[in-house]
């Protein structure tokens, strides 16, 4: 039990509470704790979105599929991070997206219902859900102005200028392997990987594994200008 609270107190939704009193929220509210395998549906496109989650071990992939039959990933979550936070009140019946473990984990799980009670019971609560859903949405923008960039090289630079921003560092940690990466840019892994080695070769960057450290920032920032 110490280790769910502790996980939670580190999640957005739960962020400035004591131990306890989330001990004394979890008493008031039904949930469930479920643990999931590696590449296992946590939630599914067919299913009703009725209920968030909260990872309090493991990572989790949501992915969006196109009549094309193209599986994009939009994103990956990690340790405490919401899961279906944006869907929860936005009246659509589905879940908008296919959410899998990336690796065995493991995850707290609340109904809708319970979540309403929740925030009647604290208010600090519902402020915080109300922060996360908007910075999904600030999130989704910048995935639009991604995909209206036209050469994958502004689309390199405008993630990586964002990230930087983000990470108040020219030293950028990729949040997600560079499959997922391409994913989120649209492009494919190898036209990523022909593109970094490019901008390499020009000095504006240079990378190892997840790693990639910024040279020229003002270059970057010209790449986008000249769009």
């Amino acid at each position: 039990m110490d280790k769910l609270l502790q996980a939670l107190q580190k999640s957005v939704l739960f962020r400035n509470k004591t131990l306890a009193e989330i001990a004394g929220l979890l008493t008031k509210i039904s949930y469930r704790v479920r643990e999931y395998r590696e590449n296992e549906i946590v939630f599914s496109i067919h299913q009703t979105a009725d209920t968030l989650g909260i990872i309090i071990e493991g990572c989790v992939d949501v992915k969006k599929d196109f009549l094309s039959g193209k599986v994009v990933t939009v994103t990956t979550r990690g340790p405490f991070d919401l899961l279906a936070d944006a869907a929860m009140f936005s009246g659509t019946r589905h879940y908008p997206g296919t959410l899998f473990a990336c690796k065995a984990s493991k995850i707290f799980l609340v109904h809708k219902h319970e979540l309403v009670r929740l925030f009647s019971l604290d208010q600090t609560i519902m402020l915080n859900f109300l922060c996360s859903v908007s910075s999904r949405m600030m999130a989704l923008n910048q995935k639009i102005e991604i995909l209206s960039l036209s050469s994958i090289q502004s689309k390199i630079a405008h993630f990586l200028i964002r990230e930087s921003q983000a990470q108040q560092s020219t030293v950028v940690t990729l949040p997600f392997s560079k499959k997922a990466w391409a994913e989120h840019l649209n492009v494919s892994r190898t036209s990523l990987s022909r593109e970094l080695r490019r901008l390499e070769a020009e000095q504006y960057l240079s990378f190892h594994h997840r790693t990639i450290q910024i040279h020229q920032l003002v270059k970057l920032n010209e790449l986008l200008a000249n769009e």
